[in-house]
């Protein structure tokens, strides 16, 4: 008989987390065109989240024009002490009268094409590709500036905002086998995440082209009080774990269908029953730039089973019968007159 262990995505807007914070950095004063107020917006992290952060950025692609033209073309501003200041080389200076339209995007090295302004923001084509989850990307987009006579007595650098542009996931297991029985889960991963995509930025900013397949290696799955280098807590009865690893997807509409392998072992208190691979199925979730991915499988007796396996049985004991007593046998015993110690 199959058996369906099913995933539950945080699908409804008040369950699914966006990936965001606050951060507040001061900005000193330069006549150079400057972008030293570099954020990046970020939501809570597993052990090892792929994200980039302010910190550990490191470097951005700024793209810019003016009224006459494209002034910057991907030139790398980068940071040395973990984003508090940004530099670039060579300068370029803010001129009297010109108006000004910003984009950045990391990494630097990404494939950017097609870039020109429309209104008041840079539109461009991005080309990515998702290798192993590990690699983020950030889009940023801010004000445009007017170099006037007040802007130019009290110049600021150009405010970077970050946004991500991928969906990050991970994986969480509940251990509902009933008391005494522990579990680990290990080895969790999704097999067919697409490999590149194509992200248009205009008025909006839209995935397309997801094409390919690649592998992200979740890990194993630890606890809150076991998170020891990507071994595999033992997740007791009514307790939950997550994945060692949160990985990054491409986002696409609900028509991804995605498969989760991942082997849980059974265990009698402390000692080991049985081990069980499973191949899973998601489908019908739309992935969103920016969003976090909790998917939550519920390990039960009837789910916990390789497909194809009966459901776990449950030890039962029945009395059939009591033997009935054997016969009194009559034994003769011979008392004797008199008493030792008499």
């Amino acid at each position: 008989m199959k058996k369906n262990l099913f995933f539950v995505g945080i699908a409804a807007a008040a369950m699914l987390a966006s990936c965001s914070n606050d951060e507040t950095v001061e900005m000193p004063q330069s006549k150079a065109i400057s972008f030293n107020n570099a954020f990046v917006n970020n939501g809570t992290r597993s052990v090892v989240d792929p994200s980039f952060t302010k910190a550990n950025l490191g470097s951005f692609a700024v793209y810019g024009f003016t009224q006459n033209g494209q002034i910057f073309d991907g030139q790398t501003v980068a940071s040395s002490d973990g984003g508090n200041t940004w530099t670039y080389t060579p300068p370029k200076y803010w001129i009297e009268g010109n108006t000004y339209t910003f984009a950045g995007i990391a990494p630097a090295n990404t494939l950017v094409s097609d870039e020109m302004v429309s209104g008041d923001k840079i539109h461009m084509t991005v080309n990515f590709t998702n290798d192993d989850g590990t690699t983020d990307l950030l889009y940023a987009a801010p004000d445009q500036v007017t170099a006037d006579e007040n802007f130019l007595g009290n110049i600021q650098p150009v405010s970077m905002t970050f946004n991500h542009q991928l969906s990050k996931v991970k994986f969480s297991f509940v251990n509902n086998m009933g008391e005494n029985y522990n579990i680990k889960v290990t080895n969790v991963k999704i097999t067919d995440a697409k490999k590149t995509g194509t992200l248009t930025i205009g008025e909006e900013n839209v995935w397309s082209a997801q094409t390919g397949n690649t592998e992200l290696d979740f890990g194993n799955v630890i606890t809150e009080d076991d998170k020891d280098d990507n071994v595999a807590a033992i997740i007791a009865n009514e307790k939950e774990g997550e994945t060692y690893n949160e990985r990054l997807m491409i986002p696409m509409d609900n028509t991804g269908v995605y498969t989760v392998t991942f082997s849980v072992e059974l265990l009698d208190g402390g000692i080991s029953m049985q081990t069980y691979n499973h191949t899973v199925t998601i489908q019908k979730v739309k992935l969103q730039p920016n969003f976090c991915y909790d998917f939550k499988a519920t390990l039960t007796a009837e789910n916990i089973t390789e497909p194809d396996d009966p459901t776990l049985q449950e030890i039962k004991f029945t009395v059939d019968k009591i033997e009935p007593w054997v016969d009194y046998k009559e034994e003769t015993v011979n008392v004797p007159t008199s008493q030792v110690g008499e």
